[in-house]
């Protein structure tokens, strides 16, 4: 390898690996802020799972509820909500949050400006705050960072906070949509139930019937009573016919009779096909029918829905949902972040790799050019 080669090969190291190595040691061990990070596991579960954990060990009570008692809904509903506009909002109103990181001037890339648009600030608080989900056990774990321990811990207990009026308000919203429902529903029962029943009344007032049916039913009775009387009769005049002159005491008696009972008989059928008001008895008895029929599914309807609302309260107050902290949020000690010796040897392993690449493409043009 001739001079030139080794001076190239010797600016190539000096560029590509030696001033970046330069620079990050001068960024960790002079700028570069320590950032502490506090974190801690939460969970959400319903009323069953809450107390179960509540009566015994939490990581236990985590393995022992059942996925059922985990709500995956309410979890993803956290999940976005830890990371959005609005809890940044909560803990820049509590706690002043963006003004912590604009306090510090050395390390230029965890500085924020006291202007700095809410998009980017946004940018920032999903850098320093991250959330993760275990979607087996819906343990959702928070980690914050912040640039002293106590305002890490206090951030993180700010967020713990605002995370369970947030489970509250969601969950009880959605048990009050579910009671409002059934309400509505046993509202529109009665009400049903009341117009039909005035229905029911009003035709047994303006036909002068409690039971058209069951007075119907009557007046067949009475009509098949009368015609097997009748027909008794009929065999009685017959023999005495047959035994007795035509103008004997007895036979007209006998018919005299006969023809009271056959006007009783057409007057009791003339009173079942029609009524005083001038209406069919028999269309009168079907058209109660159908009213006390209507009347009888509308209670039935209004007693289901006083029973749906009654369920509707009882599920509504099981699937009250609470944030269980699984894991407390911890003050560190020592700072968690940056890693230095860590992104050191990466930065410079990658420095060799790029070093390398840039090496092996030079070698080719010159390959090439020979």
């Amino acid at each position: 390898m001739d001079k030139s080669s080794k001076r190239r090969n010797r600016r190539l190291q000096l560029w590509i690996i030696g001033i970046p190595m330069l620079l990050a040691a001068i960024y960790y061990a002079v700028l570069a802020v320590d950032r502490y990070a506090s974190t801690a596991q939460v969970v959400v579960v319903d009323s069953a799972g809450a107390a179960a954990m509540a009566q015994q060990n939490a990581g236990a009570a985590i393995l022992a509820t059942s996925t059922r008692q985990i709500s995956k809904a309410e979890t993803i509903f956290l999940y976005e909500y830890l990371t959005s506009p609005d809890m940044l909002h909560q803990l820049e109103q509590r706690l002043q949050w963006h003004e912590h990181f604009a306090d510090q001037l050395t390390d230029p890339f965890y500085w924020l400006s006291k202007t700095v648009s809410k998009e980017d600030l946004l940018k920032f608080y999903e850098r320093v705050v991250t959330v993760h989900i275990d979607e087996m056990t819906g343990l959702i774990s928070i980690e914050v960072q912040g640039l002293t321990p106590e305002f890490a811990h206090k951030t993180l207990s700010v967020i713990l906070d605002e995370s369970q009026k947030y489970i509250n308000d969601v969950s009880r919203q959605i048990a009050r949509n579910q009671v409002l429902f059934a309400e509505e529903e046993l509202a529109k029962a009665h009400a049903d139930y009341e117009r039909k029943r005035e229905e029911l009344v009003e035709f047994q007032s303006k036909n002068s019937l409690l039971d058209a049916e069951a007075s119907a039913k009557s007046q067949a009775g009475i009509i098949a009573g009368l015609e097997a009387t009748i027909a008794t009769e009929k065999a009685t005049l017959k023999s005495l016919q047959a035994t007795l002159n035509a103008d004997s005491p007895q036979v007209r008696q006998q018919k005299n009779r006969l023809s009271a009972l056959e006007r009783q008989l057409n007057a009791e059928k003339a009173n079942l096909v029609s009524s005083s008001k001038g209406g069919h008895l028999n269309v009168v008895a079907a058209a109660y029918r159908k009213l006390s029929v209507d009347a009888e599914i509308a209670e039935q309807a209004y007693r289901l829905s006083v029973s749906a609302l009654q369920n509707a309260k009882i599920e509504a107050n099981k699937n009250v949902h609470s944030l269980v902290t699984v894991v407390q949020p911890n003050v560190p000690e020592d700072p968690t972040y940056p890693h230095k010796l860590y992104n050191l040897i990466t930065l410079f392993v990658a420095l060799l790799l790029i070093y390398g690449i840039v090496r092996f493409v030079i070698a080719s043009i010159e390959d090439h050019r020979d």
